[in-house]
């Protein structure tokens, strides 16, 4: 009789041991669910704010480059400048009085481009490029520099060599100290330029 008592007080004491170690356990695992859920709200609270700010900085970037934006406006005012100091260079290129030095320019005639390709006594070229008609804002300088040097003022020897496919279609403009006179290309390819084109050059014709 007492055995069976006594192990019914252990089935009751061990049920309820039971009993408090699963609500110990349910009680860890609530919190470890609520940690994991604050955890989680945390980070997602991150994620949402990190993309929030990402969103923000596209659409800061976005009014940079859309139409009429400050990328464009830029760039319109860097072409707009540059345009202007190619012009300014231009007319200090044409406007320079020069009446002791001896250059050349290159009219074009036709509706075409022309290549022009201009080389040193080493055959390394000084200048070469196509040449819109007209008349040629560049001045090639065989005798003494120019007043003021800008991009369109190129000094070449005076035993340069000149080669075009399309010489029916080129005449020098040439300066010389004391005179000036037009000359149509002799021939596709100029093997020196002083003698090709019969230049005065005081240095040289000993005056």
């Amino acid at each position: 009789m007492r055995i069976t008592r006594l192990l019914l007080y252990l089935a009751i004491i061990l049920s309820l041991a039971s009993i408090f170690m699963s609500i110990g356990s349910e009680i860890r695992f609530s919190k470890f669910q609520n940690y994991m859920e604050s955890l989680f709200n945390r980070q997602n609270a991150k994620v949402t704010d990190s993309i929030a700010q990402l969103n923000t900085k596209i659409n800061e970037l976005n009014k940079y480059y859309e139409p009429n934006g400050v990328v464009e406006k830029f760039i319109n005012y860097k072409t707009n400048l540059e345009k202007h100091m190619d012009d300014l260079e231009k007319l200090l290129t044409l406007a320079q009085e020069e009446n002791n030095v001896g250059y050349f320019q290159l009219y074009i005639t036709g509706s075409r481009e022309v290549w022009i390709g201009i080389k040193n006594d080493k055959n390394k070229y000084v200048f070469q490029g196509m040449i819109k008609p007209g008349l040629s804002p560049y001045k090639f300088y065989f005798f003494k520099d120019p007043p003021v040097k800008t991009s369109y003022t190129i000094k070449i020897p005076v035993n340069a060599k000149i080669q075009t496919a399309n010489p029916d279609n080129i005449y020098f403009l040439i300066q010389e100290p004391g005179q000036r006179r037009l000359k149509k290309m002799p021939s596709a390819k100029l093997n020196n330029i002083s003698e090709d084109l019969n230049l005065y050059i005081p240095t040289i014709r000993g005056n």
